[in-house]
């Protein structure tokens, strides 16, 4: 029995039969409870709390009614059934709690930052704009861990495309539709739940119930201030994200456009190198390249001079001759075959290498002779562009790889034409 001092007591006293149902209890455990405890069973009354210390001694329990009013409790045998003694724990599950979030928050940052650093570190390496999108979007995937991931950059005609990993929207709605959000408001962009969809778009709702996407997650690529793309993490089950989702996204966008950055640096000057800078035609640079890479045993080359170029220079300033060099360009790149190459050897001649029978190349080089000839909306009737040409065509095995050997070949016919008066075709012997 419970006596009079016990009842008045702060403290839990419950005793139990075999059946764990309360058959006594003192007073101060029935006010807290706020019912008739006896003849009941102590799991309508209690249940049991995680503890975050995992005693063994003591056990957690919070009220059915509010899980956040929790005792300590200390059971001991007592015949068939059971006593119950404790206090009232409230407090201390409450700032448990409080630590089992920071615990886990600590986890969840220290993981998120090792992810960084394991894409900071991968990232390194990708030399192209594919591989850096592969290695973000699976990146960005295992942090959220998210079904899908994606990621999306603008090329250099400014149009969005995805570069890697999959979209649940792709017969949907457009790629850009999603990614629009995010670019325009150049922040990221979070949505939990088709109620938040809603509120953003119903044409995104739409497609996430079609899709059975419960949630993502996308956020901007920014290079100088303007969006080079986007990458976005879907969820197929309930997300609420924290808050640490939006700085970790941010981190690793950063990231990915500072390497974006350098890739498309690399490649511009990559391409600068082996290009003209006034035609953006290949170069002599890469014409020695091509030496060395190319096997010309059944090949041609057509070497062309400019004839009238030295008086437009002269009489309308380089301006207009360099407007001259890049129609010329353009009209060879229209008149040669897929596979050929034109570059711009210096000044104003310009090299045709291709593959061909030595009276296809005459024909090729003919053609090439007519367009060059044909009138410059630009110029003023008293000036006039024609070409002189010259023709090489390899005699066997031994010219193999030799593209320096036709060149001068070429060079020399070419001076032949142009003894002869130019504008004209002449093969080398």
């Amino acid at each position: 029995m419970i006596g009079p001092d016990i009842d008045a007591l702060p403290v839990v006293v419950l005793r139990l039969d075999a059946d764990d149902r309360v058959i006594e209890s003192n007073g101060w455990f029935r006010r807290w409870i706020g019912v008739e405890p006896v003849g009941r069973a102590l799991h309508e009354l209690l249940v049991v709390a995680p503890d975050f210390l995992d005693e063994t001694s003591t056990v957690l329990m919070a009220s059915t009614a509010d899980p956040d009013r929790v005792l300590m409790l200390v059971r001991e045998r007592q015949g068939d059934g059971a006593v119950l003694t404790g206090i009232d724990a409230s407090d201390r599950y409450a700032a448990g709690r409080r630590l089992r979030r920071l615990h886990s928050l600590a986890d969840r940052t220290q993981t998120r930052l090792q992810l960084i650093m394991d894409a900071s570190i991968a990232l390194a390496t990708a030399t192209t704009e594919e591989r850096l999108s592969q290695i973000l979007a699976s990146t960005a995937a295992q942090a959220y861990r998210a079904e899908e991931s994606a990621v999306a950059l603008c090329g250099e005609d400014g149009v969005l495309r995805r570069t890697a990993g999959t979209d649940p929207f792709h017969d949907l709605i457009p790629e850009s539709l999603i990614a629009g959000v995010p670019m325009r408001l150049r922040q990221v962009v979070k949505v939990s739940g088709l109620t938040e969809a809603e509120h953003l778009s119903p044409v995104i709702a739409s497609a996430m119930r079609q899709a059975g996407v419960d949630a993502f997650l996308t956020a901007p690529l920014q290079l100088d201030d303007a969006a080079a793309g986007v990458f976005a993490c879907f969820f197929r089950h309930p997300r609420v994200f924290d808050d640490e989702a939006t700085p970790l996204a941010e981190a690793l966008a950063g990231q990915a456009a500072q390497k974006l950055a350098a890739v498309r640096l690399q490649r511009r000057l990559e391409h600068a190198a082996m290009h003209d800078e006034t035609t953006d035609l290949p170069n002599r640079r890469s014409l020695e390249d091509l030496s060395a890479l190319t096997d010309l045993s059944h090949g041609t080359v057509i070497f062309i001079d400019l004839d009238g170029f030295k008086a437009v220079n002269d009489h309308l300033g380089h301006d207009f001759g360099d407007e001259v060099l890049r129609e010329v360009a353009r009209r060879l790149q229209a008149n040669v075959r897929e596979g050929d190459v034109v570059a711009r050897y210096g000044g104003d001649e310009f090299v045709v290498v291709l593959t061909a029978d030595p009276d296809s190349a005459v024909e090729i080089a003919e053609r090439l002779r007519r367009a060059v000839e044909e009138d410059y909306a630009f110029l003023t009737e008293s000036l006039s562009i024609r070409a002189s040409i010259g023709v090489a065509h390899a005699r066997g095995p031994s010219d193999a790889g030799n593209v320096d050997q036709l060149i001068r070949l070429a060079d020399q016919a070419m001076y032949m034409a142009k003894a002869r008066g130019g504008n004209q075709v002449a093969s080398a012997g």
